[in-house]
């Protein structure tokens, strides 16, 4: 183990600073998720199977913080940035520091480890920080232009204490990074030091507090009850073996008995016989005396009664891989996106209107960069410009179909989640030229309709979701739509692409005009996939609309919020009218009472709302959840109606039916 060092101690002077830049390091340093969740997932079964308290968790540095410490270092070829990967250990006991420091430094390549100096008139949070080597078989995941950017082959892990966790973000920020605060307010920086002096002392009193508590125990003969106090781990409910209860009870005519030399075993001593089984073993009061009987006390009465028993599998949950048993149940699809819409190009800067050919090979580019920059660390043969490719591995699978000539690309991705076991994430986009709503072939763009001057459209199918096998947690839990997400491909097609889909499409509040009329009431009786959303405003006395009524909805971050996937329109009162005038359905021809808003659905149906259903609107917005407690905000008025139609409009595109995606050959997983 390398000698730990003060981190506070000042660093080197270092010359030849090297800089990157945000997009330089977002462009070269790849890191796939599950170099990280591999990681935590090492160090969490070394902890568990020891039975210590702890949390875990771990990041990713951003390339933007990335390079704001490039910019507060002086990183060159010989001082790399070294915490690239970063896991945070949170321990509830002072003294599983140490512990966890050497279970560590047992399980990975130790490069250095550092330390909080502690002086004696001065308190600030206990910490230990280790670098360590990437295991080989996760460093080649990671994109190899990474080690190119002064950045080491390194991750790091930090150690601390629960009642420390909670502060040392407020004092790493507040006090490390900001002196300044505190430079003329000694009162202030000793009223701190206070808090954290008595955070120390809670520290040292848990430890103490189980020490006592489990002395009193040995005094009192509660054996049970001495083991979990003295060696604070998660145990098992296994009860104490009355065989061992009794041997414990004879021995205490001994000065050196038995339950003295158990209460007075140090706690490493059976944390490392626990890491030195060549498997997890079920922790409880039996095994940890059965463990220390092995390596310490040799008593052949206890011998005797743990091997008739077969101590280290009674109890033993089903965990270990030559007895695991699972139910294979059909994964379950969830929708969390989905659209069938036109390309226009209307927000491309042309000075005619772009060319079929044209839209569709810059929709390509953007579906295939997308999948590339996503992919591309898993797959490192992917070619660089839109191509066909198939590939997977595991549960990553990357399937694209391109026919330039056709003018059609069909994609396919999907990986696992990295955090919900089970739960399988999946996208999909087809891309094609038509001429009637349908994929054209070779003959129409060749020789066919092209030449008879029929002009052609590019559509865009995409769906996003996930899959997974049904949960019995989940029952009565809000809908998949929780999850409404749409991939960046199709959000970049929209926002410098366009699309037509009823309507032109626009992020930016709009106004009916009076020659917009006929157009919108088409839009709303023919076919389309997005909703249209109208506002009819009353006059304000002044030939204006009334900006305070529509201030409640908040129409503009509104139209902001949901202009990829529904229509906002405002409109004065004479145009409203008229509008449902011209659409002509009944429930219009009794002057209903304006202001007033509509959604057209594009099934045909509609929902109206006057001023009353939105002062008295309520929203109950999920804030927080411990455990099995919710903590909710209710919202009431024009906010928690905005919020209302909101999710309106997303469990409509979710439920709705637009496009059922591909159908994969089970072989190749390429989509029919």
């Amino acid at each position: 183990m390398s000698r730990p060092y003060s981190i506070d101690d000042p660093e080197d002077i270092k010359t030849d600073q090297v800089l990157f830049t945000k997009e330089e390091l977002a462009e070269n340093v790849k890191v796939p998720p599950m170099v990280e969740q591999d990681l935590k997932r090492i160090i969490s079964d070394r902890m568990e199977q020891c039975g210590l308290y702890f949390r875990c968790f771990s990041r990713i540095k951003t390339a933007a913080s990335m390079e704001s410490k490039f910019e507060r270092k002086d990183y060159n070829q010989s001082h790399k940035l070294q915490d690239l990967i970063g896991v945070r250990i949170n321990l509830y006991f002072d003294d599983d520091i140490s512990i966890c420091q050497n279970i560590m430094a047992n399980t990975f390549d130790v490069v250095n480890w550092s330390t909080s100096k502690r002086e004696e008139d001065e308190f600030k949070p206990q910490k230990l920080n280790g670098v360590f080597r990437l295991p080989a078989y996760l460093k080649a995941e990671i994109s190899p232009q990474t080690w190119d950017m002064c950045i080491d082959d390194t991750f790091e892990i930090q150690i601390k204490t629960m009642f420390f966790e909670g502060w040392h973000e407020v004092e790493h920020d507040m006090r490390y990074k900001g002196e300044e605060l505190w430079s003329h307010y000694p009162g202030f920086s000793r009223y701190f030091n206070s808090i954290l002096a008595t955070l120390e002392l809670c520290d040292k009193s848990m430890v103490t507090l189980f020490e006592d508590l489990g002395h009193a125990l040995y005094k009192s003969g509660r054996w049970s009850d001495m083991v979990k106090s003295h060696f604070r781990l998660k145990l098992g409910a296994a009860q104490l073996y009355p065989e061992v209860e009794k041997i414990l009870n004879e021995d205490m005519v001994n000065t050196e008995n038995l339950a003295k030399r158990i209460f007075r075993t140090p706690r490493p001593v059976l944390i490392g016989q626990l890491l030195a089984k060549s498997r997890r073993i079920p922790i409880n009061v039996n095994t940890i005396i059965a463990l220390l009987n092995d390596s310490v006390f040799h008593d052949p009465r206890l011998e005797e009664v743990f091997s008739k028993r077969d101590v280290y599998n009674d109890g033993r949950e089903d965990t270990d891989a030559e007895s695991r048993h699972y139910e294979i149940r059909p994964l379950t699809r969830h929708t969390v996106f989905q659209m069938k819409t036109v390309v226009d190009g209307s927000r491309m800067r042309q000075e005619e209107k772009p060319s079929a050919q044209l839209l569709f090979e810059t929709c390509s580019n953007i579906i295939y960069s997308w999948i590339s920059q996503k992919y591309g660390s898993l797959f490192h043969g992917m070619p660089e410009k839109v191509s066909s490719f198939h590939a997977e591995v595991m549960a990553f699978n990357v399937t694209v179909l391109y026919n330039e000539e056709k003018r059609r690309l069909k994609a396919h991705v999907r990986h696992i989640d990295p955090e919900i076991g089970g739960r399988v994430w999946f996208a999909e986009a087809n891309l094609y030229e038509s001429y009637d709503g349908t994929p054209s072939s070779g003959e129409d763009i060749i020789g066919g309709k092209a030449e008879r001057g029929v002009q052609p459209q590019v559509w865009l199918e995409t769906v996003n979701g996930y899959a997974e096998p049904d949960r019995e947690e989940s029952a009565g839990m809000d809908a998949p739509s929780r999850f409404f997400s749409y991939p960046a491909f199709y959000k970049n097609i929209v926002d410098n692409v366009g699309i037509f889909n009823g309507l032109p499409c626009s992020g930016r509040r709009r106004i009916l005009r009076e020659d917009q009329i006929g157009e919108v009431a088409a839009a709303i009786k023919g076919e389309r996939q997005f909703p249209i959303v109208l506002i009819i405003s009353r006059d304000d006395g002044h030939g204006m609309m009334d900006e305070d009524w529509l201030m409640q909805l908040r129409v503009s971050d509104f139209t902001r919020t949901v202009w990829r996937y529904a229509h906002v329109l405002c409109s004065y009162e004479a145009q409203g009218r008229e509008l449902l005038r011209q659409i002509g359905d009944v429930r219009y021809n009794s002057e209903p009472q304006i202001p007033r808003l509509y959604i057209f659905w594009p099934d045909g149906s509609s929902d109206d709302y006057g001023a009353e259903d939105i002062e008295n609107s309520s929203f109950g917005r999920h804030l927080e959840a411990r455990g099995d407690a919710r903590t909710y905000d209710i919202v009431h008025g024009g906010q928690a109606f905005y919020h209302r139609i909101v999710t309106d409009l997303r469990d409509y595109n979710v439920s709705a039916s637009m496009w059922d995606g591909f159908r994969l050959d089970i072989q190749t997983g390429i989509p029919d």
